[in-house]
């Protein structure tokens, strides 16, 4: 099964909705959902535009996702579910091409910023445990409430959520289906940091980010990510062996040198 090429077609045979995803390449590179009257609930169509939105930022350093309004995104947008997803056997096809989607994102090998000003809910919640760093707003909401539709998460954050809290905390999560404030997600370990303005924090940190030498950046990235695989010790090894001695390493060890003769 190409599950890819297959949703597609599904996809391009339905109504298209209301809703956008926007993206604007670069060395910090953005992503923004764009549904602010469903909260930026993905409909088919936005699916699609994610994955290809996963595809054009390769080459970013780093990736600041976000919602459009009051939201950051709640799920699947339950009306296009119910009405053209609902049928048995569906599931398997759009869960292996949002894991796709996803994976594709992460794959880009930067840093995944999240910007959560609302609801992160479902599959929002499964957006957000793909990212590095999540900033929220005092009034986010975020719930895995997979359960209270009947089912379970799909898109590859089962696996990131036990990843982040734990196996134990992740069952709790996941059968509660309960909604954390932005102080419980913080303590359960989903956000990093509570700010007035989780957009122009994301922002920042992406800058001062990029300040550093990007493959430096990149390979933390890639150590991070190894980490806990059979891969990650070599991985580790290769990404600090690669980066000693070369342009980076040198020209800050002369500014080091330097700044210590002054």
């Amino acid at each position: 099964m190409d599950a890819d090429a297959d949703f597609r077609a599904l996809v391009a045979r339905l109504p298209r909705g209301p809703g956008r995803v926007r993206v604007t390449p670069g060395e910090i590179a953005h992503i923004v959902l764009d549904s602010p009257t469903r909260r930026n609930a993905l409909d088919p169509a936005m699916m699609v535009e994610l994955a290809d939105a996963a595809a054009a930022v390769a080459g970013a350093s780093v990736v600041v996702l976000r919602g459009e309004g009051s939201a950051f995104c709640a799920g699947g947008d339950l009306g296009a579910v119910r009405d053209h997803l609902a049928e048995p056997g569906i599931g398997e096809l759009l869960g292996s091409f949002m894991a796709g989607a996803v994976g594709t994102l992460e794959a880009s090998g930067a840093v995944l910023v999240a910007a959560v000003t609302g609801a992160a809910l479902g599959g929002g919640a499964e957006l957000l445990a793909a990212c590095d760093v999540v900033f929220a707003a005092p009034e986010a909401r975020i719930g895995w409430v997979q359960a209270r539709l009947g089912v379970s998460p799909g898109f590859g954050g089962g696996a990131r959520l036990v990843r982040r809290v734990g196996p134990h905390r992740a069952l709790r999560l996941l059968a509660e289906a309960s909604l954390l404030d932005a102080a419980a997600a913080r303590d359960a370990g989903l956000v990093d940091t509570i700010v007035a303005d989780p957009v122009g924090a994301a922002e920042a940190w992406a800058a001062q980010a990029v300040a550093l030498p990007r493959e430096a950046l990149l390979g933390a990235v890639r150590v991070v990510r190894s980490a806990g695989t059979a891969s990650g010790p070599a991985t580790e090894l290769e990404v600090f062996a690669g980066l000693w001695g070369g342009s980076s390493h040198v020209a800050a060890l002369a500014k080091a040198r330097g700044g210590r003769r002054e």
